[in-house]
């Protein structure tokens, strides 16, 4: 089965950035379209869109190798490359590390992922 497909399954996504059910009625999140198309890879993101035909193509335009995927956007798009070092100038100016996991994301930076995703133009993408 191809690696986006294997995203979706059973919430793949949403699991990586609220583990348990508890963590995330812990959460107070923000809703709006792209924060959701990020947390449960549903929405915008070119792999979703392939899987139910609505693009012909998952890959990123940023390369055309890698598929879209919420991972691609956040870790590796060169797109969002300026994007991404102002997400991780604040994560390590309190103190994070960087890469980190997607619930520490969620749980220690949680508005200044909900900065970078704002920052995102979906259009371009």
């Amino acid at each position: 089965m191809a690696k986006a497909v294997e995203e979706y399954r059973e919430g793949a996504v949403t699991k990586a950035f609220f583990p348990s059910v508890r963590s995330r009625l812990q959460t107070e999140i923000p809703v709006f379209p792209e924060f959701t198309a990020m947390v449960t890879g549903h929405g915008k993101i070119r792999s979703y869109l392939h899987r139910f035909a609505f693009t012909d193509n998952p890959k990123c335009p940023c390369d055309g190798r890698e598929d879209q995927t919420t991972h691609h956007l956040i870790v590796q798009c060169t797109k969002l490359t300026a994007q991404r070092n102002d997400l991780i100038k604040q994560i390590k100016q309190t103190g994070g590390t960087w890469p980190m996991t997607n619930a520490k994301l969620i749980s220690d930076h949680l508005s200044n992922f909900v900065k970078f995703i704002k920052s995102i133009d979906f259009t371009d993408l």
